[in-house]
């Protein structure tokens, strides 16, 4: 089931027994529930018919419990089950007991069970969700023409005026996460008080950049010679307590844009046409910086670093180096470019 999907079914109110939602964009997740529980609840009831569950040692028993019992001057009740792991580790017992429950669900139970983190290889689990005329909805990140859509109509809301190219600014500061750029949002408009025009200015005294646009900036500085501006930025991102393998794995992600760019650019496509190579859709200026960028630098360099980056991504995981050992290693080949 698409989003779109769930957005008709919500808007009609002929909503499924039971949902699974999971993905990466929590913020709409969570919206979502939120969103059901209004349209099936009461207003000022929802301490009588809403039960939450969270954390993995949620017993399934709990929860058929609360599945069960009737709503209380209401003709319908939500049970959410967060983060309880059913159908990631779920035992045979438990999905039984689950596959008998699903046969009889009462009419007025909505179930959600959601989850932050889902191993898409248990998908097959999922199965017992739609066998019962549920809902398995990915929440995905939005495409960032749509991220972008959403921040102006926020600010817009707030009456408050900015201009496309700092949205997308926005976007490459903090990534395409509604949840983070909500807060971001919020910041520069306590920053702006009573002024109604967000500026380039405001944005960069206020907003914290996301982990990823601190990792392509150190690659700027590493590819631009400015070595000690790269270290400090590893220093930091160490002393952040982020992944070493998610820095070196977005070093190699930004390496293969550009070598990609590289060879579509020497082989007559324009920026337009480059874009449909990516995931998703990119603002012009972003495709176009990019492209240039390439330009800088050598393909044999560009494969070379991505070799590297795979090697020491593999020494991490067989535990043959530390996680930041390797992260520096890989600093210090990219700083030794020769071409």
């Amino acid at each position: 089931m698409t989003v779109e999907e769930l957005n008709k079914q919500i808007k009609s109110g002929n909503l499924s027994p039971v949902y699974f939602f999971y993905g990466e964009e929590q913020y709409l997740l969570t919206h979502k529930i939120a969103t059901i529980e209004k349209k099936l609840i009461p207003e000022g009831l929802e301490d009588f018919n809403r039960f939450h569950f969270d954390g993995k040692k949620t017993p399934v028993e709990s929860v058929l419990e609360a599945v069960e019992q009737f709503p209380q001057m209401s003709e319908k009740k939500v049970v959410v089950v967060k983060n309880s792991g059913f159908f990631n580790l779920m035992t045979s017992k438990e999905y039984k007991r689950l596959e008998e429950a699903f046969r009889d669900l009462p009419p007025y139970t909505c179930l959600i069970f959601c989850e932050d983190d889902f191993d898409r290889k248990k998908e097959k689990n999922l199965k017992l969700v739609e066998s019962a005329g549920g809902g398995v909805v990915q929440f995905a990140f939005l495409p960032v023409n749509r991220v972008e859509l959403w921040i102006e109509e926020r600010f817009t809301k707030a009456e408050k005026m900015i201009a496309p190219k700092d949205v997308s600014y926005m976007v490459r500061l903090c990534g395409q996460s509604l949840g983070k750029l909500e807060m971001q949002i919020q910041k520069v408009m306590n920053y702006l008080g009573e002024r109604n025009k967000v500026t380039r200015e405001d944005i960069d005294a206020v907003v914290d950049k996301s982990a990823e646009y601190r990792i392509y900036d150190m690659l700027d500085h590493v590819l631009s010679g400015r070595t000690q501006k790269a270290q400090e930025q590893l220093k930091f991102l160490k002393d952040t307590k982020e992944k070493p393998t998610m820095v070196i794995g977005l070093l190699m992600g930004k390496l293969s844009e550009l070598l990609l760019c590289k060879l579509l650019n020497e082989d007559g496509l324009s920026s337009q046409e480059i874009g449909e190579y990516f995931d998703f859709r990119r603002p012009a200026f972003v495709m176009n910086k990019t492209i240039q960028e390439s330009k800088r630098y050598g393909e044999r360099y560009l494969k070379r670093m991505i070799r590297k980056g795979l090697s020491l991504d593999a020494a991490i995981k067989s535990g043959k180096m530390d996680g930041w050992t390797a992260a520096e290693v890989y600093l210090g080949e990219l700083t030794k470019r020769a071409e």
